[in-house]
C-alpha cells in the first residue's frame, strides 16, 4: 500500500486540460468601471491602502474626463488640460 502512496499524491492532482482564456466570460465592453472603480476604492480606505486608493482614484478620474471627451495621458502623475474660456 505504501508503494502506491507516491503515485496517488504524484497523479492524483493532475488536469485533463490546461485552461484558456476563452474560459473566462470576462466582456469588459459590458463592465461599469465607475461602480468598479467605487468598489475598489471602499475597499482600499477598509484596508487603509493608501498607494491602492491613489490609483484607482486616478482611473476613476480619467473615467470622467474621458465621458467629456477629454483623454488624460496614462502617466501617474494627473495633469489636468487647460480648457480656453471664453471671457
Amino acid at each position: 500500500m505504501l508503494r502506491l502512496l507516491p503515485f496517488l499524491l504524484l497523479g492524483g492532482c493532475s488536469t485533463i486540460s490546461t485552461p484558456v482564456p476563452s474560459d473566462t466570460l470576462l466582456n469588459s465592453s459590458n463592465r461599469n468601471w465607475e461602480e468598479v472603480y467605487h468598489r475598489e476604492i471602499d475597499i482600499c480606505l477598509e484596508n487603509n491602502d493608501k498607494e491602492g486608493y491613489y490609483f484607482f482614484m486616478q482611473e476613476l478620474i480619467k473615467l470622467e474626463f474621458s465621458k467629456e471627451g477629454i483623454v488624460l495621458p496614462p502617466s501617474p502623475i494627473l495633469r489636468f488640460p487647460k480648457k480656453n474660456i471664453d471671457k
